[in-house]
């Protein structure tokens, strides 16, 4: 979603977008079963994930520790790693011909560049967000997982059109986060996972507005 449809850029801004990045990862891993959230703390449930390599290396990294830690705590320390665990996402959807990888290099410096091969997948996941809350209906886990990095993240511009339906797509959403439309167990984990990576981002833009002024 928040690849620019035609461009070779991402259209979230890139404070925030490491955080984001990683609580994803670790809300898909909630939803695969591998970890849970206790008293806002990490807790391993299995040592393996199919999901991808990437998901299977930030699992790696949380068993490797010697302590439970903070939800949020995990998102910044692996954050700082997160272009390594992005490269390996992308390179997975690159396999599936989801995007196209372009390899650039200016002076010394190597890097990536990522673009769509078929835009009309994204604007599917689109419709599918916006018709699942402006026609409310039962939310299965998985695309609770979706609305809460939304949320999370305040990616509201990339699925509402204007401001009046960015306050009904926040209400809705924060409505389900907090009601039995998702089943309990993991909504509890799914609001404590949010609520991490809210921050995470909130303290990464702060961070990039005090270092610049």
């Amino acid at each position: 979603m928040i690849q620019h449809p035609e461009k070779s850029r991402f259209i979230f801004p890139f404070r925030g977008r490491d955080a984001g990045f990683i609580g994803a990862i670790l809300l898909d891993l909630l939803h695969d079963g591998a970890i849970d959230v206790e008293n806002g703390r990490l807790i391993m449930k299995s040592t393996d994930t199919n999901l991808s390599a990437a998901h299977s290396q930030v699992l790696n990294h949380i068993q490797g520790s010697a302590r439970t830690r903070r939800v949020r705590t995990w998102i910044t320390r692996l954050s700082k790693k997160s272009g390594k665990y992005i490269r390996e996402v992308q390179g997975g959807l690159e396999r599936k011909k989801l995007i196209r990888l372009e390899h650039k290099k200016f002076l010394v410096f190597k890097y990536c560049r990522s673009k769509l091969v078929r835009p009309e997948t994204r604007k599917q996941i689109i419709y599918e967000i916006r018709d699942q809350l402006f026609h409310p209906k039962p939310v299965s886990d998985e695309k609770s997982l979706i609305l809460a990095v939304i949320d999370a993240c305040g990616l509201y511009s990339l699925i509402c059109r204007d401001r009046q339906e960015r306050k009904a797509c926040r209400h809705r959403i924060r409505k389900i986060m907090k009601t039995d439309d998702v089943s309990r167990g993991v909504s509890h984990a799914i609001q404590e996972v949010h609520a991490a990576i809210a921050a995470a981002v909130a303290a990464s833009k702060a961070a990039a507005v005090a270092a610049s002024s």
